[in-house]
């Protein structure tokens, strides 16, 4: 996963994730926040640890090969109306529903992991490697999926540099992986990008790819509620979780109006476990759904989309553990005993099209 501390919040500043309580607010209404600082230039290094996608009883079909992938988009125009992007180096991948979340997870299903093969390096890699593509999903502006071919046997990893190229200068992110394809993740909309990658093995570094560039399709206005300026309302924070989730990484919480605390911990940065709790110190619990499979428990995320959620078990099939739970968007919620025999179904991920720690 891809966070970019710097420009998340600590907790001892004074806005810290709205603390306050507004109990006289509505209580879901959205989170108004201040327009965000514009940040220098600043260089972040990310160490990425593939995880191969769960394999389908059938082979899954390459990028290459599927029919979904093309070299323009099913719609010239966006979700606000703006051109979309297009250029020799570009793919989009067609055919995600308006109301689908996006979900860098089945997009990567398209690119199969390979196992690394013992190289007996001998010199640093001579050789840049070759047709860098940037694969998009149509109507998803929050990450690409960066494709590459390799030129040299003396590689074993590679340095992918994303360089955001804005009026206040540009911001440089350098993550590491030994596949020939990664995500870049947290992208903004409507925001211009170049895209390298350079060649890397004990002895040292090789000479990076063309540089290739693309620019962001805008903000979906059918997921969330787009505020220009609106800044990331994730902190970074670790919380004590009823642990029953799908996703190991890095935690966040926000401050709701109504008086609860959403804590979120990634698989990546569209799809998330997410808890509430009282207390930003107490324990976050599950969130159990009384009609369905938390797929309204989007709301949380300021997510206007019913998400895709997994696993999908039956209450008898769980445990029983005490949560909040609910029964249909907009409601308060509950506290009680969820699972067993309860008839309250709880998940182990969400994915809502949100992406988190969310806009920079």
């Amino acid at each position: 996963v891809h966070a970019k501390p710097n420009f998340v919040r600590k907790l001892g500043e004074t806005d810290k994730v709205n603390l306050v309580e507004k109990s006289e607010k509505s209580d879901f209404l959205p989170q108004k926040v201040p327009p965000a600082t514009a940040k220098p230039t600043k260089l972040e290094r990310t160490k990425t640890t593939t995880v191969p996608p769960t394999a389908a009883a059938t082979k899954q079909e390459t990028w290459e090969e599927s029919d979904l992938f093309k070299s323009q988009p099913a719609s010239d125009i966006d979700a606000l109306g703006n051109k979309r992007y297009v250029a020799p180096h570009v793919v989009y991948q067609t055919g995600k529903k308006p109301d689908e979340p996006c979900s860098i997870t089945s997009s990567l299903t398209y690119f199969p992991e390979s196992e690394p093969g013992e190289t007996n390096v001998t010199s640093r890699p001579k050789n840049p490697p070759s047709n860098l593509t940037v694969v998009t999903v149509e109507g998803c502006p929050s990450f690409i999926i960066l494709d590459w071919e390799k030129t040299d046997n003396d590689t074993t990893e590679y340095e992918v540099i994303s360089t955001a190229k804005g009026p206040d200068g540009e911001q440089v992110s350098v993550l590491t992986t030994n596949q020939t394809h990664t995500a870049v993740e947290n992208l903004k909309p409507e925001s211009s990008y170049e895209f390298k990658v350079k060649p890397k093995n004990e002895l040292g570094e090789g000479p990076p790819s063309e540089p290739v560039s693309f620019s962001t399709e805008s903000a979906d206005p059918r997921v969330s509620e787009n505020v220009s300026g609106k800044d990331a309302i994730w902190t970074q924070f670790p919380f004590k979780t009823d642990s029953y989730s799908d996703c190991h990484g890095k935690q966040y919480v926000k401050r709701t109006w109504y008086r609860k605390f959403v804590g979120v911990q990634l698989c990546n940065s569209l799809r998330y476990k997410i808890y509430l709790s009282d207390s930003l110190t107490g324990k976050f619990y599950n969130i159990g759904d009384q009609s369905g499979f938390g797929e309204d428990h989007c709301q949380f995320v300021d997510s206007f989309l019913d998400g895709r959620t997994g696993r999908q078990l039956r209450s008898y099939q769980l445990p029983s553990r005490t949560g909040f739970y609910r029964a249909l968007r907009q409601e308060p919620v509950h506290f009680g005993q969820m699972g067993g025999h309860s008839h309250i179904n709880y998940v182990s991920w969400y994915e809502c099209g949100m992406p988190i720690p969310g806009k920079w």
